[in-house]
């Protein structure tokens, strides 16, 4: 199973819904960990937050002014989990805007700040989060995913009999 961004079926001569950006090409293969970034950065420091080593990271939050992006990208950086992983999805957040504040960060600037310097595989956009059409991501499934084409596909079925 691929998970590729469906184009809208309006004759638009370029889509504006479900598209994709490349923060870093290339590919990578590894076993899919992530979820909410909120969620995510609360296991910081316990048992139960994931190993990271090699590792295809998938966030995506929903009504998180970027400061807040910053704070929890900061802190997987600090714990080192951005440093282990192989690849990185970024899916919807929904209600991420900036504030009407001076100086807020895009979260595109945040992904500059502390994804590309990673120099590994990355893309935004996935059809990931708290959105009407979205991809159920097999947490574990071992992937591929394509960063320049903005998809990720299994690599084995991760249900038994599947």
């Amino acid at each position: 199973m691929e998970y590729r961004n469906s184009v809208d079926t309006d004759d638009e001569l370029v889509p504006r819904k479900n598209r994709t950006s490349t923060i870093t090409g290339g590919t990578a293969r590894g076993e899919l960990v992530g979820g909410n970034l909120t969620v995510l950065t609360a296991l910081a420091g316990s048992p139960y937050l994931p190993d990271f080593n090699g590792k295809i990271l998938f966030l995506e939050d929903v009504d998180e002014a970027p400061y807040r992006v910053d704070r929890m990208l900061s802190t997987l950086k600090l714990m080192g989990a951005l440093d282990r992983i192989a690849g990185f999805i970024f899916g919807e957040c929904t209600g991420c805007t900036p504030g009407d504040g001076y100086g807020s960060l895009t979260l595109d600037q945040l992904f500059a700040d502390y994804i590309a310097p990673l120099k590994i595989p990355a893309f935004r956009g996935a059809m990931i989060g708290h959105i009407r059409e979205q991809f159920i991501v097999p947490v574990g499934g071992r992937v591929e995913m394509d960063a320049d084409a903005g998809t990720f596909r299994l690599l084995e079925p991760v249900f038994a009999g599947s």
